[in-house]
């Protein structure tokens, strides 16, 4: 199967490079796209995932697996990503984090965030906005994060970066759920990730 990767905020395509490898060892045509949130706006990004996209998978049916913020961008495009058949969400925040809400306004958060950062704290606008992807989906939870009461998470299970409440994607109906105890920034590179997203992709 062709497969687009898409990264997570503050990272580059390399960061989903061991994971595309194992791909490819499977048989599958891999592709990754990056960005810079301090460079582009969310919109901006969406449409150059879109060209990227089309031409990767050249009119073919093609499945995208995304890290965190990558998995927002992805369905950012949804409307556009014509043959799109599977998608894997990776930590993604499917839910307004808890964390970009607590720091919206923190001027350091903001200077490396930029639009992305803001966007993610709005529930009301921009999350509901939102589009729920109508193809098969696995969303695959980290659950290596702290557990502690005073933690955004409130002693709830997450990665250190998205708790695992905030992956649950509102609106689908073709979802798997699986969690494993991974950290948000390595969650990719889990040998047992790779099973799920083998397993998913067949």
């Amino acid at each position: 199967m062709r497969v687009v990767l898409i990264h997570g905020m503050g990272r580059t395509s390399v960061s989903l490079a061991l994971l595309a490898a194992r791909l490819r060892k499977a048989g599958h045509d891999t592709s990754s796209f990056g960005y810079f949130v301090t460079r582009d706006p969310l919109d901006v990004i969406a449409d150059r995932f879109v060209g990227h996209v089309e031409r990767h998978a050249a009119g073919e049916p093609f499945a995208i697996v995304g890290h965190s913020l990558g998995t927002v961008i992805t369905r950012l495009a949804l409307a556009r990503l014509t043959g799109l058949s599977h998608l894997v969400m990776l930590a993604p925040p499917n839910q307004p984090p808890a964390l970009a809400r607590l720091l919206q306004h923190n001027p350091i958060f903001k200077a490396l965030t930029r639009d992305a950062g803001q966007r993610l704290a709005d529930a009301e606008g921009f999350y509901r906005a939102l589009p729920a992807p109508q193809v098969p989906t696995l969303v695959v939870a980290g659950t290596g994060g702290p557990r502690f009461a005073r933690s955004p998470w409130q002693g709830g299970a997450n990665d250190g970066i998205v708790g695992e409440a905030e992956t649950v994607l509102p609106g689908a109906e073709r979802v798997e759920y699986v969690s494993v105890p991974a950290v948000h920034t390595l969650i990719m590179n889990s040998a047992e990730v790779t099973g799920h997203v083998l397993r998913f992709l067949a």
